[in-house]
């Protein structure tokens, strides 16, 4: 076979590759995640297998850190918001990496009452998109933000 005539094979294997790990989120390995009070973003899974976080901010949505190609990162363009804590509201919170514009809105899961005696967290329904070189990505997680 010609060589020549797999150079626009091996360009679209290229664009395909770099496509996939645009839409890739990484979790956060557990020696590198924040502990004590804060948020945590992650896909749902059943005990006993522990989820994988795979963004977390302040209480207040700022300081937040993902991984990025193997690497922990700290996103910047975090502005301070309220805990959202009232069922049927939403809070969308925008962050970016390099070229990576990131979006996160959380709705309040059904679950304890904030502020309630034994209610220290709250958790949250969400949705993550990312935008990076014309390509959207987006994945439903779950969150908590508690002590």
């Amino acid at each position: 076979m010609n060589k020549l005539a797999l150079l626009p094979v091996l360009g679209l294997v290229l664009i395909l590759s770099s496509a996939v790990q645009a839409c890739e989120l990484q979790p956060i390995p557990i020696a590198q995640q924040h502990r004590g009070c804060g948020c945590s973003y992650y896909f749902p899974s059943r005990p006993p297998i522990r989820p994988d976080i795979v963004l977390q901010t302040d209480l207040d949505g700022t300081n937040p850190i993902m991984m990025h190609q193997g690497k922990l990162v700290n996103l910047w363009g975090a502005k301070e918001s309220p805990l959202l804590t009232q069922a049927g509201f939403s809070l969308a919170q925008h962050f970016r990496y390099q070229a990576t514009a990131i979006k996160v809105e959380n709705r309040v899961r059904p679950g304890c009452t904030w502020g309630e005696p034994g209610c220290e967290v709250v958790g949250y329904l969400s949705q993550i998109s990312t935008v990076e070189n014309y390509q959207q990505c987006q994945w439903d997680l779950q969150g908590d933000c508690g002590c």
